[in-house]
């Protein structure tokens, strides 16, 4: 069965018909329970996904209780919709669908009924009218039914006394907002008011009070359907109060002690869903099936219409058309008390109606005094209200009792005194009956809220195990199925709960959903369950099937809420579980990259220095050996000695810029660097530097984005890591290169710390040598650190590519493992600004240009300072020189319209170069200049041109030559 919640009393007793019919014909019943089709809230529409776990698979036949599932969609968009259910038999119940048997109830006849009383028992003919929904059918019937009792009347329907709400569903709110709007409208109100349903009579009394008229001593009432949507609801309900300060109901006793007990048309919801179970087993068994069956209604009469007191009224109840012939006997009579009862009145004593029946004739006649009759009527009302027979019951049979004996009795004021009496008793039935479901409602309340408030509190699935375990038996709920969504289409067990014991085995792995549990579902006695959806606003969570026990439908659905609850907060817990665990996991890792960091760090820092003494040292070694060159003669014996010396330097200065590389202390000159073309030049290269043994392919995406690098260093990057992967493929393999764009996030690592997230091209180079361990891995990036035999390798080539991507702005990551190979993963930034043009190197070459001016040279080493003075006094400047900033400062100050160009080291003891220069421009000097260093630092320079240690004295010259030419 498929229907639409909220599971309360009007839907619970749908179900409850349908689950009857089935347990009486030996079938299992499985009502799935979701929302209207098309509801226009999305959250509320996230409950419809029940819907599509109905499959032949575990399904025979289908009951769909068209007025609540397609209230929104109507006639046509139901038959639409069901198509997805076919060849799968179906029956359904309110509304006619396709070919398919439909079971209705007489919804025009009943109305016609209740306004038929209103009429002749009332004597009203005003009538007012308050229609339903427009897509409901069986509400436009029972406008019919009201349009049709006023013409066999004589009355003329007025347009002017009939309403309709303009909301899609049957809020009561709305209902008194049109009857509000209709009065204020009218020269005359009406004398009674008929409603479409008992939700829309509770609206329409709300507004009438506000109005100041009394129900029903001004206006009656009429419902519809026996039952209002808000009697067993734990939330209560919020009446219409106008602009003022809502008012909570709280469930029937207070209902009814705020309004009149509504007179009433009973709609057979049970009746029909028994009678919907009965054609859907004869459809299975391939039965004839009667293609439209019409339930009849019952009028209930209660107070609303002015019939009867309230318990403690004082006027005698109108009398109604009578349900039994004036000829009939005690006997026949006697037959009615028993048939009004039902089976409950097999509890009471054997002939007890019979004794009613004498004892109230005795009464009447005078020849006792009633009394009797009284204690017996009390005391089978207790006992029937002990097996479970409401007090209303009795009303009916009651009545005819009473017409029986009035018709037969000459004088009738004794039988009214007693009649009087009858009804404050029952009365008092009445009251007794209510508080005792008030009571019994606040502790089926209370048990839910405690229920919810442990299931809700659950950390993780064992939590909510227990849980449910101490709480199903509560709420007198004999299994429990919970399912949570796997992946699209498939679900996994949570829980498992049966004959009220919890099954441990959980069958644990995924299932296809519309199989509804991975194990069999089956009783030796046929049961009825309830699947409802597990959800949230945000997503659909799984599904819960609830074995029908005892409890009332909304305890049902209020555990699905809960569950709900319960189960987005175990999910949460465990994200931030998970999301704890990554974090320490990511901490382990920023850790470890962190000591790694610093133990690099300290190896800069020690090879920096080294390197920057070194450069000094071999700054004067190759300026001397170039400056003697220079004054050499080629046939000179000494000139071969020179130029060893000369070659010597050269290596050890390369040698020095791999240590500074490798400390991020060289000098790069970054560029918007086309990647694709700058490797696609080496290729030939590259091609003889890894041999002809190994296979070289070449994946250059032309489409990728520019870099922001060094193009010098980036060859050199590519060439130190093709060595080293000829070197770890001895016998030969492949060398892959590849270029791609590429996004590093906020929790992307690699082996350098403090990488800003962004646009990235990543070059990767892969080989299908030897591998790497762990520990290899661990320091393969640290200086002098080599795998190779000795003199096989200085250890240098991959720590001077970590320092010159590290220097770049990039990220590099080594991913490898014995026998599979190596793939290393170098990360270059995407340049924010595409508009800058590569600039041509400074050719090296000798200059006979003869310089004029004066120079402030500012050197902290004395060795390099004398070298430098020298090549500037032979090429012509005059050289003013100083051995740190504060010498220089005071040197300028007395030589300030002289000098012509400043030539100072960046970093110098007392006073570097850069605060130096900003003293002289503060102080109104602005002489050009030139820096000198051996590694950067982190001195900003303001786009002063700079030479590295160790330069020679050709460019040292020449850069001079183009600082003072531009400056003139």
């Amino acid at each position: 069965m498929i229907t639409a919640g909220p599971l309360i009393e009007l839907a619970g007793e749908q179900w409850r018909g349908v689950s009857d019919g089935a347990q009486h014909l030996g079938c299992d019943l499985l009502c799935f329970v979701g929302s209207e089709l098309n509801h226009p809230d999305p959250h509320k529409r996230r409950a419809n996904m029940v819907y599509d776990l109905v499959s032949p698979n575990r399904i025979d036949a289908l009951v769909v209780w068209t007025t609540r599932v397609g209230q929104l969609v109507g006639s046509d968009g139901m038959q639409e919709y069901v198509k997805r259910y076919a060849p799968m038999p179906m029956v359904s119940v309110e509304t006619t669908l396709a070919q398919w048997p439909t079971v209705l109830m007489d919804n025009q006849i009943g109305m016609e009924q209740a306004v038929d009383h209103l009429i002749e028992v009332h004597g009203r003919t005003r009538i007012a009218f308050v229609r339903g929904p427009q897509s409901h059918t069986g509400a436009q019937e029972r406008y019919q039914g009201y349009v049709d009792s006023l013409r066999k009347h004589g009355i003329v329907p007025d347009p002017e006394l009939v309403t309709m709400p303009g909301s899609f569903t049957w809020e009561p709110s709305g209902a008194g907002d049109a009857v509000r709007k209709m009065i204020s409208s009218l020269r005359e109100p009406p004398d009674a008011i008929a409603a479409a349903n008992d939700d829309y009579a509770i609206g329409v009394v709300s507004a009438l009070e506000e109005l100041g008229f009394r129900t029903p001593e001004d206006i009656a009432v009429v419902g519809y359907d026996n039952h209002t949507n808000v009697r067993t609801h734990d939330l209560g309900y919020i009446t219409t109060t106008g602009e003022g300060t809502p008012a909570r109901v709280r469930r029937e006793f207070n209902i009814d002690a705020a309004t009149p007990a509504f007179t009433t048309v009973r709609a057979p919801f049970h009746e029909m869903g028994f009678r919907a179970a009965e054609l859907a087993v004869a459809l299975v068994r391939g039965e004839p099936v009667p293609p439209r069956q019409v339930m009849p209604t019952e009028l209930i009469v209660r107070r609303s219409c002015g019939c009867l007191p309230s318990g403690l009224g004082g006027h005698a109840p109108a009398h109604g058309r009578a349900n039994i012939l004036e000829s009939a006997t005690a006997h026949t009579v006697a037959d009615h008390l028993r048939d009004s009862l039902g089976p409950l009145s097999a509890r009471l004593p054997d002939g007890w109606a019979e004794q009613l029946i004498v004892e109230l004739l005795a009464a009447g006649r005078g020849e006792v005094d009633g009394a009797e009759f009284l204690t017996l009527l009390a005391e089978y009302i207790r006992v029937s209200a002990r097996a479970g027979c409401e007090p209303e019951r009795w009303w009916p049979p009651l009545f005819d009792l009473h017409r029986f004996v009035t018709a037969r009795i000459s004088d009738a004021t004794l039988i009214n005194d007693l009649w009087l009496r009858v009804q404050l008793l029952v009365g008092y039935a009445f009251a007794t009956d209510a508080r005792f479901k008030y009571l019994s409602h606040e502790r089926h309340d209370q048990t839910v809220r405690e229920a919810g408030q442990r299931l809700v509190a659950s950390r993780d699935v064992d939590e909510l195990t227990e849980a449910l375990v101490e709480q199903l038996p509560r709420l007198r709920i004999p299994g429990c199925h919970v399912m949570a969504f796997d992946t699209p289409g498939t679900a996994r067990t949570v829980f498992r709960y049966e004959h009220d014991e919890l099954i441990t085995d959980r069958s644990g792995g995924p299932f296809p959903a519309t199989h509804l549990t991975p194990y069999p579902f089956q009783r030796d006695e046929p049961f009825g369950a309830l699947l409802a959806p597990l959800y949230t606003e945000e997503e659909n969570l799984g599904y819960v099937i609830f074995e029908l026990g005892l409890g009332p439908g909304w305890i049902y659905e209020a555990v699905q809420q809960q569950l709900s609850s319960a189960l987005r907060g175990i999910r949460l817990m465990q994200e931030l579980k998970d999301a704890r665990a990554r974090l320490e996991e990511r901490v382990d890792e920023t850790e470890a990259q962190l000591r790694h960091a610093q133990k690099m760090e300290a190896i800069g820092r020690l090879t920096g220095g080294i390197a920057h003494d070194f450069n000094n040292i071999l700054t004067v070694v190759n300026g001397n050996s170039e400056m003697l060159l220079r004054r050499t003669l080629q046939d000179d014996p000494r000139r071969t000695a020179i130029e060893d010396i000369l070659h010597a330097g050269e290596r050890a200065a390369n040698l020095t810029r791999q240590l500074l590389a490798f400390t991020r202390q060289q000098v790069l000159h970054p560029e918007s660097l086309d990647l694709h073309a700058t490797l696609t030049k080496v290729h030939s290269m590259l091609r003889t530097l890894v041999g002809e043994d190994i296979e070289l392919e070449m994946d250059l995406a032309e489409d990728v984005s520019r870099v922001w690098a060094d193009a010098g260093q980036v060859e050199q990057i590519l060439f130190n890591l093709a060595v080293n992967s000829r070197d770890a493929m001895p016998d030969g393999g492949t060398l892959t290169v590849s270029i791609a764009d590429a996004v590093l996030g906020a929790d992307d690592t690699g082996r350098i710390v403090g990488v800003r997230p962004g646009e990235y091209v990543v070059m990767r180079v892969r080989d299908t040598g030897a591998g790497m361990d762990a520990d290899v891995q661990a320091q393969v990036f640290e200086p002098y650190f080599t795998t190779k035999p000795v003199g096989k390798g200085t250890g240098l080539g991959l720590s001077t590519v970590f320092g010159i991507v590290q220097q770049s702005g990039g990220q590099i990551e080594v991913i490898s493992a014995p026998g599979l190979g190596t793939s290393v993963e170098v990360y270059l930034p995407v340049p924010h600004e595409r508009d800058g043009k590569p600039e041509a190197p400074c050719a090296r070459r000798v200059t006979s240009h003869q310089g004029a001016g004066t120079v402030l040279l500012v050197e902290d080493d004395a060795q390099v300072r004398v070298m430098t003075r020298r090549s500037l006094e032979a090429a012509g400047y005059a050289v003013i020189e100083a051995g740190d900033g504060q010498a220089a400062l005071q040197l300028a100050t007395e030589h300030r319209s002289t000098i012509d160009l400043v030539l100072t080291d960046v970093v110098m003891p007392k006073m570097g170069g850069p605060e130096l220069v900003a003293l002289l421009r503060s102080a109104g000097a602005a002489p050009a200049v030139i820096y000198m260093s051996g590694y950067t630092t982190d001195e900003v320079l303001d786009g002063e041109v700079l030479i590295t240690k160790p330069y020679v004295e050709s460019e040292l010259l020449e850069r001079v030559r183009e600082v003072l030419t531009q400056e003139a």
